[in-house]
C-alpha cells in the first residue's frame, strides 16, 4: 500500500535549458518564507561543481550538490543516497525536518527519469511526493533552443508550469512566438513571465494532486488537449497500420533528433473494467513506454464508486489514488498523454482491442510480429 501523500514531503523539480536562469531564480526563492526549511538539491555535470556556490545558504535551508554526473543518465541512485544522507544528518543534529525539497536539474537533463526515480525508489516514494515540475524557458533564445535540442522540448513537455525568463529583454512579437510554440508542446501548462528571477514561491507550489483532491480537474487540465475517443465499432486496423501510427510524424515541433512532442486527451464515456484498464496500460507501456513522457488520468472504474487518479512516467505508474466521487461526476474517464511521436489513434485502437467480443489475441500477436521495439 502506498503512503498517504498528506504525510509526505512535497518535491518540486526545477528544470530548464542551459542559461535559462535557474540559479538566479533559486537565489531569490530560498529567502522567501514559503521556502523555510527547504532542502535544495543541485545536480551538476562534471567533476568541479560551481552552481551550488552561487546559491546563497541560510539558517533555515540547506543546499547540497550532486556532481558525479547528470541526473538523467547514470546516477539516479545518487539522488536517493544524497537525500537520505542529508535527512539523516539533520536528524542526528536534532534539526527540524525539511518542509520541502527542490531538485534543480542540469540544463541538459531530461526530467522524465528523475520523475521515474521519485516514483520507483522505495525510500524516496515513502517520504516524498511530486508536487510539480517547473520549467524555465529563456525568452530570447527559447524558440531556437526548443527547435534544436530534444532535452529542451522534453523539459517543456512534462512541466506543470512554464516560466518565461528574461521577458523584459525581448519585444512582444518574440514573446508571442515563444508562447505559441510552448502551447503546441504543452497546451495545459500555465505560462508565467518572470523578470530578474523574481516570483513568489507560492506560484511554484501546490501543483501536485495531493493538494488538488477537490480540484482534480485543475490537476488534469483535460480540456486543454485535443480530444480522442475509442474506436469501438470501427473496422480494426491491420498490424501494419498500427505500426505506422507509432512512427513519429512531421510537424511544427519536430526536433533535429527526429523527435516530436505530441499531447492529447483520450476519453472513455463508459466505466472501464479493471482488467481492461490493466491489460491496456500494460501493453501500452510495454510497447511504447520510452515514447510516453508523462500520463495523467482520472478514471471511472466499473463497479467502484470512487474514481482513481493515475500518474505515469514512461514504463512506470504511481500507485492509483482514490478521489472524491465528484472528481468524475460525469462518469467519463480522461487520460492526458504527453508523448514522443505516438499517434493518438494508436492509443485509442489499442484500447479497442481489449473490449468484450474483440479477438485481441490474434490482433496483438500480429502486432508484436511487426518487430516493435519494447
Amino acid at each position: 500500500m502506498s503512503p498517504d501523500t498528506h504525510d509526505l514531503i512535497p518535491v518540486t523539480v526545477l528544470t530548464g535549458f542551459l542559461g535559462s536562469g535557474k540559479t538566479t531564480l533559486l537565489n531569490q526563492l530560498v529567502h522567501q518564507p514559503a521556502m523555510k526549511d527547504a532542502l535544495v538539491v543541485i545536480n551538476e555535470f562534471g567533476d568541479i561543481g560551481l552552481d551550488h556556490r552561487l546559491v546563497a545558504e541560510g539558517d533555515e535551508h540547506s543546499v547540497v550538490e550532486m556532481s558525479s554526473g547528470c541526473l538523467c543518465c547514470t546516477i539516479r541512485g545518487d539522488l536517493s543516497r544524497t537525500v537520505q544522507k542529508t535527512f539523516d544528518a539533520i536528524e542526528r543534529a536534532g534539526g527540524e525536518p525539511f518542509s520541502r525539497v527542490i531538485i534543480e536539474t542540469t540544463g541538459l537533463a531530461d526530467p522524465s527519469p528523475i520523475l521515474h526515480t521519485l516514483m520507483t525508489d522505495y525510500w524516496l516514494a515513502h517520504r516524498l511526493y511530486l508536487d510539480g515540475v517547473i520549467c524555465l524557458v529563456d525568452a530570447a533564445s527559447g524558440v531556437s533552443t526548443l527547435n534544436a535540442h530534444r532535452e529542451s522540448q522534453r523539459q517543456a513537455a512534462v512541466a506543470d508550469r512554464l516560466l518565461i525568463t528574461k521577458a523584459d529583454l525581448v519585444d512582444e512579437a518574440r514573446l508571442s512566438r515563444l508562447a505559441g510554440h510552448l502551447a503546441r508542446i504543452n497546451p495545459a501548462a500555465e505560462q508565467v513571465q518572470v523578470s530578474h528571477g523574481e516570483i513568489a514561491a507560492e506560484r511554484l507550489t501546490g501543483e501536485g494532486l495531493s493538494v488538488q483532491r477537490q480540484r482534480a480537474d485543475h490537476w488534469l487540465s483535460a480540456a486543454s488537449y485535443a480530444q480522442v475517443s475509442p474506436t469501438v465499432g470501427m473496422t480494426p486496423p491491420s498490424a501494419g497500420s498500427l505500426v505506422s501510427m507509432l512512427t513519429p510524424q512531421s510537424g511544427p515541433v519536430l526536433s533535429r533528433h527526429g523527435e516530436q512532442i505530441r499531447s492529447f486527451c483520450f476519453t472513455v464515456e463508459e466505466p472501464i473494467a479493471p482488467d481492461v484498464l490493466e491489460d491496456w496500460l500494460d501493453l501500452l507501456m510495454s510497447l511504447l513506454g520510452e515514447k510516453i513522457l508523462r500520463v495523467k488520468a482520472i478514471v471511472k472504474i466499473a463497479g467502484r464508486e470512487q474514481p482513481l487518479a493515475l500518474h505515469g512516467v514512461q514504463h512506470i505508474f504511481h500507485p492509483p489514488e482514490p478521489l472524491p466521487v465528484e472528481a468524475c461526476s460525469d462518469g467519463i474517464s480522461r487520460f492526458v498523454f504527453i508523448t514522443n511521436g505516438v499517434a493518438p489513434e494508436a492509443v485509442a485502437q489499442l484500447f479497442d482491442y481489449f473490449q468484450p467480443g474483440r479477438a485481441a489475441e490474434n490482433h496483438l500477436s500480429s502486432f508484436n510480429a511487426q518487430g516493435v521495439s519494447r
